[in-house]
């Protein structure tokens, strides 16, 4: 889907359609980023976590021993440091998504605000007509909503970049993409 109206993107007006896809991969790039980004903050929580679980574990088997020593205060301390460091990590995930999102939305409004610079220009000229631009603008909506990035499928051909619409089934292979390196 996205494929269809991005050719009819290109027919009706090419250097819009140029400009106005330059969206995709640097929505692309910066989802990657995010993701890494993410991956290893879930990582060092994930570590954060296993400390503190293994603190409380530990201190609750000695429990007797730290009394003994009147260590409590020590452990408190230790358990509240694992504790402001999963508080620290999770803010640090939050701060990252929040602004991770606005770059998405900066980029997608200066392409936006690119392409009707472009376009008023190109309405002047008489390259384009109202109409023709009516309709670019509403395919522009088609794909900035239908396009997403998915994880590499295995059962998908590699030399085929993986976008679908959302909610829609794959199709099956081009034809010269053979069965055989599918089920391999």
């Amino acid at each position: 889907m996205a494929l269809v109206v991005g050719v009819a993107m290109v027919r009706l007006a090419p250097g819009l359609a140029l400009l106005a896809l330059l969206e995709l991969p640097l929505g692309i790039a910066s989802r990657r980023i995010h993701s890494s980004r993410k991956q290893v903050l879930q990582r060092s929580m994930l570590e954060a976590s296993s400390r503190t679980a293994v603190g409380v574990q530990e201190s609750v088997a000695t429990i007797e021993t730290i009394r003994i020593f009147s260590a409590e205060e020590e452990e408190e301390e230790r358990h509240s440091r694992n504790l402001d460091e999963e508080l620290r990590l999770n803010e640090q995930m939050e701060l990252e998504l929040a602004g991770f999102t606005l770059i998405q939305r900066v980029i997608q409004l200066a392409i936006r605000v690119l392409v009707l610079l472009r376009s008023h220009q190109q309405l002047r000229d008489g390259s384009i007509t109202a109409g023709v631009l009516v309709t670019f603008l509403l395919y522009q909506d088609t794909v900035g909503s239908h396009v997403q990035v998915i994880p590499q499928n295995p059962r998908v051909c590699p030399s085929i970049p993986v976008s679908i619409c959302p909610g829609a089934t794959p199709s099956p292979p081009p034809r010269w993409c053979s069965w055989a390196s599918m089920n391999s």
